[in-house]
């Protein structure tokens, strides 16, 4: 089955977009972390403002829910004021990942820094275009969603890779911002008018890439982010990836800073004692559960993806060794990947459907909660 087109448009801070539950705007950290005040005049903003919920996204980005046409303003102005919002669209469109733990002023930190102060010299890209900078000693973006991968060799020299190709081309800081303008520009005058391609890996499944783009592979040396500490920190996920208000002023309040990631993980400070609201390990069975906004926050879902998510996490019929992906209709927004157990709303009722997307054909349609619960048995 193929995928669904997604309805609406990105949202930024400049661009709310409405949903479910009023108007939603999307905060791109910048480097991809907040500070400690910036994370807290957040929280008490979305508190003031809006209903008191944040989205953690699978691309690192916080999602601030349930404004109106009248506290929308009030909110931007406060993000404006503490740097989060620009007065202009273009930084604000820019989608770039950090790799974590890379140190300030380290080249990955002075690369993302080029790419922001070069925004406004980019050709016309599509909405979700974005960059992944993980050249740090390890790779940990390497399943994130990105369409210019910026990473470095086995031999420690800079590369460029397209999303959806094994080799990159070497580059420099000298010659970093023009080669990715070439990689651009490529892209753009690579399009069909009557059919663009949205993302990198689209266009590449169409033509072949140039000897020039895909020279060098990447270095070998990949990780994935868990929670737990790693490099005198800890990381932690958030269930389901919904954040209230009080929890990140509980964050704000302990860490000096907060770094956004994959896997919707959350790095901070290592602290004493933290609640069981949030993941602190992977041994903890809500990490293997995605779910997306579902009922009421979106208007495309028929089902309750959060409190099904919390049932079934309580229920005990989550196995340790299998994803678990909850959509409230068969776009699936939340898991651009398979699954090994995938539910999918449809008119209220759920779809059920083993090692896919969702929006492929299900195995069991159309069952009531009680007969989803007894298929998962």
């Amino acid at each position: 089955m193929n995928k669904p087109s997604a309805k609406g448009w990105c949202p930024s801070t400049l661009i709310p977009m409405k949903s479910g539950d009023g108007l939603l705007i999307r905060i791109k950290p910048p480097f991809s972390r907040l500070t400690s005040r910036q994370a807290q005049t957040i929280a008490i903003l979305s508190e003031r403002y809006g209903n008191g919920f944040l989205d953690i996204t699978n691309r690192a980005n916080l999602q601030i829910r349930g404004l109106s046409q009248n506290t929308y303003p009030l909110m931007l102005k406060g993000l404006q004021d503490i740097g989060i919002a620009g007065k202009n669209e273009v930084p604000d469109r820019i989608n770039l990942v950090l790799c974590p733990f890379i140190p300030y002023q380290s080249i990955g930190w002075r690369c993302a820094k080029m790419l922001y102060d070069a925004a406004g010299d980019f050709p016309n890209l599509p909405v979700k275009f974005g960059f992944a900078i993980d050249c740090g000693r390890k790779r940990y973006l390497s399943d994130i969603s990105a369409d210019i991968r910026i990473e470095k060799d086995n031999s420690n020299k800079l590369l460029i890779r397209f999303d959806g190709c094994e080799k990159g081309y070497v580059s420099s800081e000298k010659t970093f911002i023009s080669d990715i303008l070439e990689a651009l520009n490529w892209f753009s005058s690579s399009q069909k008018k009557e059919l663009p391609y949205k993302r990198m890996h689209q266009l590449l499944m169409n033509i072949d890439v140039p000897d020039i783009y895909a020279k060098t592979k990447p270095q070998e040396n990949k990780k994935s982010l868990n929670p737990g500490f790693e490099e005198d920190r800890q990381v932690i996920s958030i269930p389901f990836g919904q954040l209230k208000a009080n929890q990140l002023l509980q964050l704000a309040d302990s860490s000096q800073e907060i770094i956004f990631s994959v896997n919707r993980c959350l790095i901070i400070d290592k602290i004493p004692k933290l609640s069981g609201e949030f993941i602190k390990t992977k041994n903890d069975l809500r990490y293997n559960v995605t779910a997306c906004t579902g009922m009421p926050g979106c208007a495309s879902a028929s089902i309750n993806t959060k409190r099904l998510a919390l049932k079934l996490s309580e229920s005990e019929l989550i196995q340790f060794d299998k994803s678990y992906h909850l959509s409230g209709c068969k776009k699936g927004c939340a898991l651009q990947t398979k699954s090994d157990i995938c539910i999918v709303g449809e008119n209220g009722s759920y779809n059920l459907l083993e090692n896919g997307f969702a929006w492929d054909e299900p195995k069991h349609a159309s069952l009531s909660e009680v007969a989803l619960f007894n298929k998962l048995v």
